[in-house]
């Protein structure tokens, strides 16, 4: 899949199925289109959600995915998935629990001006206050201190071994945005 509007269809679609409860759908359908790397924070997030939230257990590699989508899309700002990783870090599987962790999402999470955006889909007060609940005040001064040195970070996806196909279908496209060298 390349950028464009087949990736923003799919996008769309995948996030329709999440929101229709049909995880199982959505993740086929968004993988693809989070893999494409910087500018689909928004699948990264949708996908780990969809992940983490349907794996059997928490050792699963199915959840192990899904953490690593929403740590991709956290790195870059996305303010859902630091939301879902306090809520993970702090009220999820008792293997998971990091109350260390859990202040650093939530420091992020609760400044993180993308909040402001169109769409943003936040998390629900009472999930706020029991996450808030679960941390003790040093831990969330340790994790505000955390955020406060943080970064964004675009997940790159790594170079593709063959070249996509071209605008005819056939190979030869060239690497993804990328000019050959001058001669």
């Amino acid at each position: 899949m390349r950028p464009g509007p087949s990736a923003n269809d799919a996008y769309v679609n995948g996030l329709n199925a999440r929101r229709d409860g049909k995880c199982d759908l959505a993740a086929e359908i968004l993988k693809p289109v989070a893999n494409l790397g910087p500018g689909y924070e928004g699948a990264q997030f949708a996908l780990g959600d969809c992940l983490t939230r349907t794996a059997a257990t928490s050792a699963s590699t199915s959840f192990a995915d899904g953490l690593t989508w929403l740590i991709r899309a956290a790195d870059a700002g996305w303010a859902e998935a630091q939301g879902r990783l306090a809520e993970i870090y702090a009220l999820g599987p008792d293997d998971m629990r990091k109350p260390e962790e859990a202040a650093y999402w939530l420091a992020l999470y609760v400044s993180n001006t993308q909040k402001a955006r169109i769409g943003f889909e936040p998390l629900p007060a009472d999930s706020l206050k029991r996450i808030a609940d679960t941390l003790m005040p040093e831990q969330i001064t340790a994790g505000e201190a955390r955020a406060r040195s943080w970064t964004r970070k675009a997940w790159i996806p790594p170079r593709m071994e063959e070249p996509p196909p071209g605008p005819d279908g056939e190979g030869g496209g060239g690497p993804r945005g990328r000019r050959p060298p001058p001669n």
